[in-house]
């Protein structure tokens, strides 16, 4: 089964004449285990279309799927509980709370997936070691570094298992050597792990390691190509 199904996507914002249309049709699938790049210039509906996969906002025709769910046809409450337990976020601003741990960050979003486990702590621990924090578990955002934070997100999103993974620019609050080590982290848990990422970017790093890049213009899906490494054996 595919992970996600776009069929015929429009989304509107306004109405009338001051109606503009972000997505214009749409359609597109990811399959599980993909390390796809959605580019484009700034207003072609690329942050408008993860919006949609990530269950932050409903088309306004056309349906979205995930995982043969039809997530066009549920409300505001629903569509946050797939969004908490079926979906990691990876932002270029790490979106950590500064006043928690790395651990507590990490525990937190096992929290609001509804996880009530007792491993939920030891859990947030494996997933903190996992991207090479293990010595910094109770450490404050402020006292990590830009990359240790990203890490930290990169372990919030892992944690929960989530079926997909959608990732802002996540290099974009990055220098070039811990950007890439960022990229090769995420490149291992998608190799190893088979996690499935979905990246919208214009950094060529990320191009460049992608098996798969589709273009939006103007709200339209332009191209959609095999990546850099996509013939590489990857």
């Amino acid at each position: 089964m595919a992970l996600v199904v776009i069929d015929g996507a429009v989304k509107s914002y306004g109405q009338g004449a001051s109606e503009v249309q972000a997505l214009r049709g749409v359609s597109l699938t990811i399959e599980p285990g993909e390390f796809t790049v959605i580019s484009g210039p700034s207003g072609s509906g690329k942050s408008t279309l993860l919006n949609l996969i990530g269950c932050l906002d409903t088309p306004t025709r056309g349906r979205v799927l995930l995982e043969g769910q039809d997530l066009s046809q549920l409300a505001g409450p629903k569509l946050a509980q797939v969004r908490a337990r079926r979906i990691g976020f990876i932002f270029q601003s790490f979106n950590l709370i500064p006043v928690l741990t790395a651990c507590e960050n990490v525990e937190l979003a096992l929290q609001l997936a509804g996880d009530v486990g007792a491993d939920r702590r030891a859990r947030a621990e494996t997933a903190l070691a996992n991207v090479g924090l293990g010595d910094y578990l109770h450490r404050r955002p402020n006292q990590l570094s830009g990359g240790q934070q990203q890490r930290v997100a990169v372990a919030r999103a892992l944690v929960k298992q989530p079926a997909l993974i959608i990732a802002d620019e996540p290099t974009a609050n990055l220098d070039s050597k811990i950007g890439t080590q960022i990229l090769e982290l995420m490149r291992e848990m998608n190799e190893k792990r088979g996690v499935t990422f979905l990246f919208s970017t214009h950094d060529p790093k990320v191009m460049e390691r992608a098996k798969r890049i589709v273009t939006l213009t103007d709200g339209q899906i332009t191209s959609d190509e095999s990546g850099g490494r996509a013939g590489a054996g990857h």
